[in-house]
């Protein structure tokens, strides 16, 4: 039991120390403006945090990373990595937004999972593609599902322009039917009950990785591929398994934003939320749990960067700043990590050597 607690502090612990970090170093690019720093990260707070509805505007905006975050995770913690979960994030708002549109009549406990099982749906089948392409012909996943972003993009904004367009003059659906809508919290804000969903899934999603026998292989799996092999489990089986798994929860941003935040599908809604999902979910250490710190972090960075401009003389590509920092972090300590326990074992080999020569 401590330990499982030792483990949850950890994966909460370690992002906090990757942001502290990353605001220092911040923190040192403001002063050359003559901005105080406490004064530019205060406006940010102030804007993220200041009021009710600005925690709301966070938190809204934190829900779709922390989807594509989990997505990431469920992948990378596998060795599968699923670079292609923008494109599935489209096809999987876009099957939700078609199952609200023509689902229209239905009562909203019908409707409702029906639109997220289509969500998960879409996100699934786009993945279809790429994961048969790995798995039979052997083709790079990375590269061919980065592909597959461009394509799921185009081909949505292409249906949503012709076929499927709505009443407004620019391209996107009709208005999903009422029965369809998330619950909102503030009318002020587009922050929605698919943010709750996102933590229980981080929490499902942290017991099914480090509790149970799927997990069990899903990591051995992506710490060495021939021994799990030789153990008698069929990779390329439990490559599509988590392939398809990751971009089903994909899926589900997609259908956060055509069911919670826009009420419609609208042509390239995406802020990049899929490629942003990735870092969330290094941030988070490949962990559900660091996953919602991660989310939530960039959420209230995006939130407060308006306020912050505003407030003072520091644009918000400080932010962008901020970001980059983190990545530049967490590669350090991807490559950084290895190199420094391969030192430690060398030296560790030698001194133990000197004294096995001394003592013959």
């Amino acid at each position: 039991m401590k330990e499982t607690w030792k483990k949850i502090a950890w994966s909460v612990g370690r992002p906090l120390v990757t942001i502290f970090v990353a605001v220092l170093i911040g923190a040192l690019l403001v002063l050359p403006t003559g901005t105080s720093p406490v004064e530019a990260y205060g406006a940010l707070l102030k804007g993220a945090f200041g009021s009710q509805v600005s925690i709301f505007n966070s938190l809204e905006r934190a829900t779709p990373l922390l989807f594509t975050g989990l997505a990431a995770t469920v992948a990378f913690k596998a060795g599968v990595f699923n670079i292609g979960i923008e494109g599935q994030l489209y096809m999987g708002a876009f099957a939700a937004a078609l199952m609200g549109i023509y689902g229209a009549g239905l009562p909203r406990v019908v409707l409702i999972p029906l639109c997220i099982l289509a969500a998960m749906a879409g996100g699934l089948l786009w993945a279809v593609i790429p994961g048969c392409l790995n798995t039979k012909l052997g083709i790079n996943l990375v590269v061919i599902s980065i592909m597959m972003n461009n394509i799921g993009k185009l081909f949505t904004e292409y249906l949503c322009t012709y076929p499927f367009k709505g009443e407004l003059p620019v391209s996107a659906t009709a208005k999903l039917s009422e029965a369809a809508w998330m619950t909102r919290f503030s009318e002020k804000s587009s922050f929605n009950t698919f943010f709750f969903l996102g933590v229980a899934l981080a929490i499902v999603l942290y017991v099914v990785i480090f509790k149970t026998r799927f997990g069990y292989e899903l990591r051995a799996l992506g710490l060495n591929e021939r021994f799990t092999r030789y153990n008698g489990i069929d990779v390329k089986k439990r490559v599509i398994v988590v392939l398809l798994l990751s971009a089903a929860i994909g899926g589900l941003a997609g259908a956060e934003q055509v069911m919670g935040a826009n009420q419609r599908f609208y042509a390239g809604f995406s802020a990049d939320y899929g490629f942003t999902g990735i870092t969330v979910a290094l941030l988070g250490g490949l962990n559900p749990l660091g996953v919602i710190i991660g989310a939530v972090f960039f959420g209230a960075l995006n939130s407060g960067a308006v306020q912050m401009e505003v407030m003072t003389n520091i644009s918000r590509d400080l932010i962008s700043t901020l970001q980059a920092i983190i990545i530049m972090l967490l590669a350090i300590e991807y490559f950084g990590k290895p190199w420094i326990l391969r030192q430690l074992e060398k030296r560790k080999n030698r001194v133990e050597g000197g004294k096995a020569h001394g003592v013959s």
